[in-house]
């Protein structure tokens, strides 16, 4: 298992968290307009599609599809008890989670 689609998983769930008005008013005290709503709600499931899609390729699909869903409840849970205690936190994550894996990606097959 990678690190890359767990990270998309955890950001796919951030962007579906901040396209809430609820979390959006927490994190980012303001509203969002209704485009960036969706662009947030299309971006939240383009993470989790791709995500899907790597862990597939990466370990065939019976395999890698068991494995995705470990990745959603891992990263969903984690995303959640984040959100409970440090938004902020919880919600950067969300951007630099994924920089980091491929940063680490990067690193370790050189």
């Amino acid at each position: 298992m990678s690190l890359f689609p767990f990270a998309l998983t955890y950001t796919g769930w951030a962007a579906l968290c901040l396209s809430m008005s609820r979390h959006a008013r927490e994190l980012l005290q303001r509203e969002p307009t209704p485009l960036q709503r969706q662009l947030l709600r299309a971006a939240g499931w383009i993470a989790l599609t791709v995500s899907l899609l790597m862990a597939a390729a990466q370990a065939g699909w019976p395999i890698g599809t068991v494995e995705w869903f470990g990745m959603l409840t891992a990263s969903a849970v984690s995303f959640v008890l984040l959100l409970t205690y440090s938004p902020r936190v919880a919600a950067g994550l969300g951007l630099g989670l994924p920089i980091c894996a491929l940063v680490g990606h990067f690193l370790v097959s050189a």
